[in-house]
């Protein structure tokens, strides 16, 4: 048996810190084929609603004097959306942060305000890059599914992606991750954004939802530093491709009916037991909680209920979407061995609370909301 610092140890050790990090490097790669699937899938599926819905808003819209929605809260969302989403509006959060961080000296609060200001630059870069040269064109000048890829400076192809989307994103994934308390409320009103872009019929929902895509990656780079800019562009594609899958079956659900027969049913049998085994997991973690590191059961529980979710859509298309989501942050956690030290036990309820209450929405959504677009 070799002793510590023997060469034999030695030589084994640097064996085995590679195999490790080959291992690693095999997991994060394939974490990124998975999250890329997901977003393709996702596109391709919400790419099948951009014309129904900018005819649905056309047809609710009066364009003299000018375009007004004729629907109140389709006005208000447009209107409420447009006016958050202006980029001078969402740099204005990011100064009164740092005059937060100067008058109450906070240096953690100045380094946020710094970091949502460089993710809102390099969304801007980007989106507006992209703008002029996929120079796709507004849902006003398209009356029919098919558009060509061409560089213009034109104000009206400029389309994809929407610029207040990839702004709005971009600060808010920044504050989100780093107020966690706050974060649905800034994904909320980064949805809103979005949502009042299309309404507007500014924007397809493909142009948003690649805004969203844009502004997330955004706000991971900015908040790491550079020479791991790899690894934060990596869980910046975990996240939007979650997002982008969530979208998508959500689009799915609010427009198609649920699928009958034996196929429906192995669907459903197939979501209620992952939804089931998942919660099973959290509440035996939750009962033997004491002196454990429970942050891998926790991801795998919550993988599967949304993995669940997503098969009482009864849609092979949404399954494999959020299917190529869940396998990415899956195989993030072996790559990193990633596992959470036990929280406070008033986090951890505020956590397990807010779970129980998406949880609880998203079943209502599924049995009550089916179908409810006034378009197929």
């Amino acid at each position: 048996m070799s002793r510590p610092g023997h060469p034999i140890s030695l030589v084994t050790d640097l064996k085995s810190a590679s195999s490790q990090a080959s291992r690693n490097t095999a997991s994060s790669i394939a974490a990124v084929g998975c999250s890329c699937a997901a977003l393709a899938i996702s596109f391709c599926g919400v790419a099948e609603y951009d014309l129904p819905i900018t005819k649905y808003v056309r047809s609710v819209t009066i364009h003299l004097p000018w375009d007004q929605l004729t629907v109140p809260w389709m006005a208000f969302v447009s209107n409420t959306g447009d006016w958050i989403g202006q980029g001078w509006r969402l740099a204005i959060v990011s100064i009164l942060l740092l005059v937060a961080a100067w008058a109450f000296e906070k240096p953690t609060i100045k380094i946020v305000a710094i970091q949502s200001l460089i993710a809102h630059g390099i969304a801007a870069l980007l989106a507006n890059g992209l703008k002029h040269l996929i120079g796709r064109p507004r849902p006003k000048f398209v009356h029919s599914g098919d558009w060509q890829i061409t560089f213009s400076l034109a104000s009206g192809l400029d389309s994809f992606p929407s610029g207040h989307s990839t702004a709005s994103f971009a600060v808010a994934t920044v504050l989100a991750k780093r107020f966690p308390l706050f974060a649905p409320l800034c994904i909320a009103l980064a949805l809103f954004v979005a949502l009042g872009r299309v309404l507007r019929g500014s924007h397809f929902p493909t142009d948003v939802l690649g805004g969203a895509v844009i502004g997330t990656l955004s706000g991971f780079v900015a908040m790491a530093p550079l020479k791991h800019w790899r690894t934060s562009l990596e869980d910046g594609l975990r996240y939007a491709a979650m997002g982008a899958s969530a979208l998508f079956a959500l689009l799915w659900v609010l427009s198609r009916q649920m699928e009958d027969g034996m196929v429906g049913f192995l669907y459903l049998a197939l979501g209620t037991s992952a939804v089931a085994g998942g919660l099973w997991i959290r509440r035996t973690r939750w009962m033997h909680r004491e002196g454990t590191r429970w942050g891998r059961d926790s991801n795998v529980s919550a993988l599967l209920i949304v993995y669940g979710l997503a098969a009482m859509t009864t849609s092979p298309l949404v399954l494999s979407a959020v299917g190529f989501a869940c396998m990415a942050f899956w195989l993030n956690a072996i790559g990193r061995n990633d596992d959470v030290a036990e929280q406070l036990p008033a986090w951890s309820v505020i956590r397990e609370s807010a779970l129980i209450g998406v949880l609880a929405f998203a079943m209502l959504i599924l049995v009550e909301a089916r179908a409810v677009l006034p378009f197929p």
